[in-house]
């Protein structure tokens, strides 16, 4: 039982300890210390790992209880990364292990996007129909086609479809060649006695989601492009004071 938690919460604890410590992420609010529950090398312990890491090992139990000597245990454990932690870096291996640089710049992006996240969710009403006036081609519905076929049983459901479910029915070249149609005009699909003809009988152009039905997406896409932007920047001013030199031969 132990082992497995060791190995996960290892692997989390560790990430977020090391991108702190190693990377140096800029502007990062620091939880007080007052809610320590140990020190190691007078760096805090907080009590929300702490927490965490029972909870973590209560749900891994079937009655989802801890056990008297589980809470010592646990603490012990992360002392015991906090002391693994520092001579990884004494050694550094943040430095020549591949494994470990790719984890510290993927736990760096989570760290970036989890932070953007939050203060995009504090965005108001306006901002964030100011956001859907600005992109209101994303949330365009794709436009739906009605199709009559005659001469052949082919797989189409009835009603409107997407161009996506013609495809899927007819194969790419054949959906191309109906969804240019015009209303009203047909296309014979195929050859000799497999050929079977296909009309357009309606089409339904996209039009813009209104904001009030679209606003979930609306907040995702929000979300997702102030991300986006929020790891664009760091990256950019991290290149403007860091020292950069680029071999000629590559």
């Amino acid at each position: 039982m132990s082992r497995p938690w060791v190995l996960a919460g290892g692997m989390l604890v560790g990430a977020a300890l090391a991108v702190f410590y190693i990377v140096r992420i800029p502007e990062t609010p620091e939880p007080t210390t007052a809610d320590a529950v140990a020190w190691v090398n007078d760096r805090p312990v907080f009590r929300s790992s702490y927490e965490n890491a029972l909870q973590a090992v209560a749900g891994d139990r079937k009655d989802g209880r801890l056990r008297e000597d589980d809470r010592d245990r646990v603490l012990q454990r992360l002392i015991d990364q906090e002391l693994l932690i520092d001579r990884a870096i004494e050694l550094g291996l943040h430095e020549r292990d591949p494994q470990i640089r790719n984890q510290l710049a993927t736990a760096m992006i989570d760290f970036l996007v989890r932070r953007a996240e939050d203060e995009a969710r504090a965005a108001d009403e306006a901002e964030l129909r100011t956001f859907y006036e600005e992109q209101r081609f994303r949330f365009q519905r794709s436009p739906q086609y009605r199709l009559a076929v005659q001469g052949a049983a082919v797989p189409l459901p009835e009603g409107f479809l997407l161009a996506k479910e013609i495809e899927q029915g007819l194969g790419p070249s054949a959906a191309r060649t109906v969804i240019a149609l015009e209303i009203g005009g047909s296309a014979t699909i195929g050859k000799g006695s497999g050929s079977y003809t296909v009309q357009l009988l309606e089409r339904r152009d996209g039009v813009v989601v209104p904001f009030d039905e679209a606003r979930d997406a609306v907040e995702a896409a929000y979300l997702r492009d102030r991300s986006e932007e929020t790891v664009r920047e760091f990256l950019e001013v991290a290149r403007e004071h860091t020292d950069i030199r680029v071999e000629a031969e590559r």
